[in-house]
C-alpha cells in the first residue's frame, strides 16, 4: 500500500472498527437490501437508512471498482458524494488507491477503503453486501447515536488488537488517533503512549520498529 494510504487507514481504522462492532450487534442476523434510486438500505423488515455507495469487489479477477468509476450503471450523483470526496482527498494528497478507478484487492480491499470512509464520516457505519460474483460496499448513514458513543476500555483494547492483526498499520498513529476519538487524555513518549479516561489507564509500549510490544492496563471495577 501507498504510505499515505496506510497513514490514512491508521488514523481512522480504530473509530471505524469500534462503530462496526456496535453496528453488527445492532443489526443482529437481519438480511439486507438496497434501493439505489432512493438512496436507501433496508435491514430486515424494520430498519431503513440513507446510504453512500463506495464500490464493489469482484471475485473473478479479485479487483476493486470505485462507485464513481462505474459509469455503465448510471448511478445517481446523490449516492456518490462520499466516494467522490475520497477521490478529491486522494487527488490533493497523492493517494492512488483513492484516485485509480479499479485495482487489485492486493493493493487495497473494500474493508480498508470502507474503514477510511467510515472514519471520515462520523455518523456512518459501513456494510459489505455480498452477491453472486462479488460484494457491494456502502456507508450506512444517520445511524442511531448510541452506536457512535465511546466504547468501554475493554473494547478499546479489543479494537486495537483486532485492527493491528487484520491490517497493515502504523501502530502508534493508530493507537493515538483511536484513543483521542474515545476521549482519552494521552501522554506520548518515544516508545510509550499512556492514556487515561476517568479511572481507567492504559500504557502501550512500542518496539524499535514502532509496533505494539505490550499493553498494560488498570481498569475501574464494574459493578
Amino acid at each position: 500500500m501507498n504510505a499515505k494510504f496506510t497513514s490514512l487507514l491508521s488514523k481512522h481504522v480504530g473509530s471505524a472498527f469500534a462503530k462496526q462492532l456496535a453496528f453488527a450487534d445492532f443489526l443482529g442476523d437481519r438480511g439486507w437490501g438496497v434501493n439505489i434510486s432512493e438512496g436507501l438500505a433496508t435491514f430486515g423488515d424494520d430498519l431503513s437508512f440513507p446510504i453512500q455507495l463506495l464500490g464493489t469487489e469482484a471475485d473473478g479477477d479479485v479487483s476493486w471498482l470505485w462507485a464513481w468509476a462505474n459509469e455503465q450503471s448510471n448511478l445517481p450523483a446523490n449516492v456518490l458524494v462520499a466516494c467522490s470526496e475520497l477521490k478529491r482527498i486522494g487527488s490533493e494528497n497523492g493517494i492512488p488507491e483513492l484516485t485509480e478507478r479499479s485495482f487489485s484487492q492486493d493493493v487495497a480491499n473494500g474493508h480498508q477503503i470502507s474503514m477510511i470512509a467510515s472514519g471520515l464520516n462520523s455518523n456512518c457505519c459501513y456494510y459489505r453486501g455480498p452477491y453472486d460474483g462479488g460484494a457491494l460496499y456502502f456507508l450506512v448513514c444517520a445511524v442511531p447515536s448510541e452506536l457512535l458513543l465511546p466504547v468501554s476500555t475493554e473494547r478499546v483494547v479489543t479494537v486495537i488488537n483486532e485492527s493491528i492483526s487484520q491490517f497493515d498499520l502504523n501502530h502508534k498513529e493508530m493507537v493515538t488517533s483511536f484513543l483521542h476519538s474515545q476521549q482519552f487524555s494521552i501522554q506520548t513518549e518515544t516508545n510509550t503512549v499512556i492514556a487515561q479516561r476517568n479511572n481507567d489507564a492504559l500504557k502501550f509500549s512500542f518496539d524499535s520498529l514502532g509496533r505494539i510490544e505490550n499493553i498494560d492496563g488498570t481498569l475501574k471495577p464494574t459493578r
